[in-house]
């Protein structure tokens, strides 16, 4: 069998298996103080919006200045980070680094929880987790988890205490602390917010494989280019291909382009990016790894 033949082979494998593995590499855990009542949950998206329309939607709202009667915690955060690199130095694992845009997303979060009063991983329109760094984060390649906490009736003020008391909650759930430990990890952004006695707090956590040099823009026309220079991380060496998966059916639309191939030219619709990286050369195959990157929309 021709050696091109067989790559084209092996690629088809790796991409099935890596489709089938993905929920391995997102984790996720809640710790609740308190039981809320029901409440309505008033969406802030239109009616049967497209999913375009709603990560548009979604970046935007993320990005807007604090809503008037929630305050962030930046205090509590900073304490959050701290005893979280305690806990992991207790272990021997590597402190986990500060990036101010997954504190961005967790502080979205935070608010958009406060705001539309739930408490869930899951938005009421169904963006994940995983969705939301990717959406918010224009840079990060790799993989990602999170944390939510929430109380009532707590003195904000008291940061260290009420700090501690999140970290020993979320240290008692075995989910919690698996994120909080999980050596893969690199880097923490930490979101705490308060409306009247409610805090809810979300740690946002990622496995930076490599950052794009620059932000990807998050439309983009088919035709136009990206900027897909990157910035090493955990992977030393640069990604060769990317590949361009349709984000509602998880489905890759073409065989991967090589990274030189910076042209966009593909059916209008909402991508997520995938980056390949090659861990072991053989005489008829090459061995990859992939990694998500940020979402893309092409118009």
């Amino acid at each position: 069998m021709p050696p091109i033949t067989l790559i084209a082979i092996f690629e088809i494998v790796i991409l099935t298996a890596l489709l089938i593995l993905t929920p391995l590499f997102s984790s996720c855990g809640i710790t609740q103080q308190v039981k809320l009542p029901p409440t309505v949950v008033n969406p802030i998206l239109s009616n049967n919006p497209t999913i375009a329309e709603s990560i548009v939607r979604y970046s935007q709202t993320a990005q807007q200045t604090i809503p008037v009667g929630i305050t962030f915690l930046d205090e509590i955060e900073q304490h959050i980070l701290i005893l979280t690199n305690k806990e992991r130095h207790k272990e021997g694992l590597k402190a986990l680094q500060h990036d101010i845009m997954l504190q961005n997303a967790a502080r979205a979060h935070s608010t958009d929880m406060q705001k539309r009063h739930f408490f869930d991983h899951v938005t009421p329109e169904g963006t994940t987790p995983h969705d939301r760094i990717a959406i918010i984060h224009r840079q990060l390649i790799g993989m990602t988890g999170e944390n939510l906490w929430q109380g009532q009736g707590y003195n904000v003020k008291d940061a260290q205490k009420l700090a501690e008391l999140a970290i020993e909650s979320w240290m008692n759930s075995p989910g919690h602390r698996e994120n909080m430990l999980r050596p893969e990890y690199t880097h923490l952004g930490v979101g705490g917010t308060v409306k009247g006695d409610m805090v809810k707090l979300t740690q946002n956590f990622a496995s930076t494989q490599a950052l794009f040099q620059h932000p990807l823009p998050l439309q983009i026309n088919s035709g136009d280019t990206l900027p897909l220079t990157t910035v090493s991380g955990l992977q030393k060496s640069a990604p060769v291909k990317y590949g361009l998966f349709l984000s509602e059916q998880g489905k890759l639309v073409a065989p991967p382009f090589f990274i030189q191939q910076m042209q966009i030219n593909v059916e209008p619709g909402d991508y997520r990016l995938r980056l390949y990286f090659v861990t072991s050369r053989q005489k008829n195959r090459i061995n990859y790894m992939i990694y998500d990157g940020p979402h893309i929309i092409v118009k």
